[in-house]
C-alpha cells in the first residue's frame, strides 16, 4: 500500500482529471480483454483479466480497473504497489491484484464473494507516462434461488387459481407454466420484487379452467446460467386436502379507522377449523413482502413489509376455532386500501379481502383577510391534517354556497392534506361568511365564521 503525506482527495481528483486531459491514445500498444463475458455465481470469486499487445512489462505502468468513473476505481496499481486512496468503498478488502504475469503485460484482478451489485461492465486502463490504452469487459453475475413453491386456491366454477413463488434469484429470472405435455400455458399475472441485497422474488399466477384432471408445472429459468428449477402440482390431489372445503370470512363492510388509532383486521374459517398448523398471511397486493405472516406457531419477521415492522400484534386466542385478528398500531394514511387474509395448508390456500378506510379530521380552519383590488377583499381559509382529500365550501350569512376564487391541496410527508382556499368579497352588505371543511368518510366538518362588519 502506498501512503501520500498531506494527501487531499479533492486535489487528487482534480489532478486525475488534469492528467486525463493531457493523455494520448497510444499507437505503441493496445489492450485486449476476454472475448466473452465472465460469468460468476453469487458468493463465488471472479477473475478479471486483460493483456497488453504487443507483450511488454507493466510493472512500472499504472493499471486502473474501474466501472463508470475512473476517479473512483475498483483497483489501482502504480509502480509495483496498490493505491487505495480513491478506491470505491464497496471494493475495499474484496479485491486482490494477481502479479504472476505483470512483467509480460498480462494483469488479473480477483473479486471475492461476488454480489449482484458487481454485475456489469468493467474497464481495464493502462497508462505509461502520457500514453494510455484501455478495453472493457463484462462480468455477468448469476444466482440460483429457491425452487418454486406452488400454492392453489380451491376451485370456483371449475377454475383453480395457482400461485408460483420463488426467491433469491439473480438476475431477474424467466418464469413459465407448462402442462404435462410440456406446452407453455398462458400466465394470468406476474410480479417481480428486488430486495435490498439485489435478489429477486417472483410471483406468477395461473388460472386453470378445467381443474378436474390437470397436472401443471412452474419453472424458474436463469438466462445467464441456462439452468432452471421446477415444481409440479396435481390439482385433483390438492382438492382433496382439508382446506379445499373451507372458506375464509372477513368483514362484510369496509372498516373505518382514524389516523393514529389502532386497526383490527379479523378473519376466520368457516366451518370452524383449528388453524394452529396453518400458515396465515395478511397481504396487500402480493404475497411478498407481507403485512404479517404467521407460520409454525410464530411470526415470520423476514417476510414483513418494512412499514409494518414494530406496528403489528397477532391476537390468536381463538386460533383453535380458525379465528385470528391482526392489530396494526397507529394507523397511517398509507394503511388505507385493500388487504387480503390468506389461510394455507398443504399447498392449498383460501382467502378473503378486507377494505380499510383511514380518515383524518384536520385542524379548525384559520381565516385571514387582505385587500385585493378596487375595494374588494380576499379571504383566505387554511387548515392542516385532513385525509382523504376534504371538501371545502364558503357560505354566506344565510348559509348559501359562495363560489371559490381559488383552491390548493397539498400532502405532507405523512400523506395528510393541507388545504388553502380563497374567496373574493365584492358585496359590502355581506356581514358574515363561513369556511367549512368536511370529511366525507366521517361525516364531520370543521367550520370557522368570519365577520365583515365594519368593512
Amino acid at each position: 500500500m502506498v501512503d501520500f503525506p498531506g494527501f487531499s482527495l479533492s486535489g487528487a481528483v482534480a489532478s486525475f482529471f488534469l492528467i486525463l486531459l493531457t493523455m494520448k491514445q497510444s499507437d505503441d500498444f493496445k489492450v485486449i480483454g476476454p472475448a466473452h463475458p465472465i460469468v460468476a455465481k453469487i458468493g463465488e470469486d471472479a477473475l478479471l483479466t486483460c493483456q497488453l499487445l504487443p507483450k511488454r512489462t507493466a510493472i512500472h505502468m499504472e493499471v486502473r480497473w474501474y466501472r463508470s468513473e475512473p476517479s473512483t476505481p475498483v483497483f489501482t496499481y502504480r509502480d509495483g504497489a496498490e493505491v487505495t486512496e480513491m478506491q470505491s468503498e464497496e471494493y475495499r478488502s474484496r479485491v486482490e491484484w494477481i502479479e504472476d504475469d505483470t512483467d509480460k503485460g498480462s494483469v488479473a484482478l480477483k473479486i471475492y464473494n461476488v454480489q449482484p451489485s458487481d454485475h456489469g461492465q468493467y474497464w481495464c486502463h493502462f497508462q505509461d507516462g502520457t500514453y494510455c490504452a484501455e478495453t472493457s469487459l463484462q462480468l455477468k453475475v448469476a444466482g440460483l434461488g429457491s425452487a418454486p413453491d406452488i400454492h392453489m386456491q380451491g376451485t370456483v366454477e371449475s377454475r383453480a387459481q395457482l400461485v408460483c413463488t420463488a426467491e433469491g434469484w439473480f438476475p431477474e429470472p424467466e418464469v413459465y407454466w407448462e402442462n404435462t405435455t410440456g406446452e407453455k400455458m398462458l400466465t394470468f399475472s406476474e410480479h417481480h420484487i428486488q430486495d435490498e441485497d439485489g435478489l429477486f422474488y417472483v410471483e406468477s399466477t395461473l388460472v386453470v379452467r378445467d381443474a378436474s384432471a390437470e397436472t401443471v408445472s412452474c419453472v424458474i429459468h436463469s438466462p445467464i446460467l441456462s439452468e432452471e428449477k421446477g415444481s409440479a402440482v396435481s390439482i385433483p390431489e390438492k382438492l382433496q386436502t382439508e382446506l379445499a372445503s373451507l372458506q375464509v370470512i372477513g368483514p362484510s363492510q369496509p372498516m373505518l379507522v382514524r389516523v393514529g388509532e389502532d386497526i383490527q383486521l379479523t378473519c376466520y374459517l368457516s366451518p370452524k377449523a383449528n388453524a394452529q398448523s396453518m400458515e396465515v398471511r395478511w397481504l396487500r397486493a402480493h404475497r411478498y413482502p407481507a403485512v404479517y405472516v404467521y407460520k409454525d406457531g410464530d411470526h415470520v419477521a423476514g417476510e414483513q413489509m418494512e412499514e409494518y415492522k414494530g406496528r403489528t400484534v397477532l391476537v390468536s386466542d381463538a386460533i383453535d376455532e380458525g379465528r385470528l385478528t391482526l392489530q396494526i398500531h397507529n394507523a397511517r394514511t398509507s394503511d388505507d386500501g385493500q388487504y387480503r387474509c390468506l389461510f394455507e395448508k398443504d399447498g392449498v390456500y383460501q382467502e378473503t379481502s378486507l377494505d380499510l378506510k383511514v380518515a383524518g379530521m384536520g385542524s379548525s380552519p384559520a381565516i385571514t383577510m387582505k385587500e385585493w383590488k378596487d375595494g374588494e377583499m380576499q379571504l383566505i381559509c387554511s387548515s392542516d391534517g385532513w385525509f382523504p382529500q376534504p371538501h371545502v365550501q364558503w357560505r354566506d350569512t344565510e348559509g348559501k354556497t359562495m363560489p371559490l376564487f381559488s383552491e390548493a391541496l397539498t400532502q405532507d410527508h405523512h400523506g395528510l392534506f393541507h388545504v388553502e382556499t380563497s374567496l373574493l368579497v365584492r358585496n359590502s352588505s355581506i356581514v358574515n361568511v363561513s369556511c367549512s371543511i368536511s370529511n366525507s368518510l366521517l361525516g364531520q366538518e370543521e367550520t370557522r365564521t368570519f365577520s365583515l362588519s365594519g368593512w
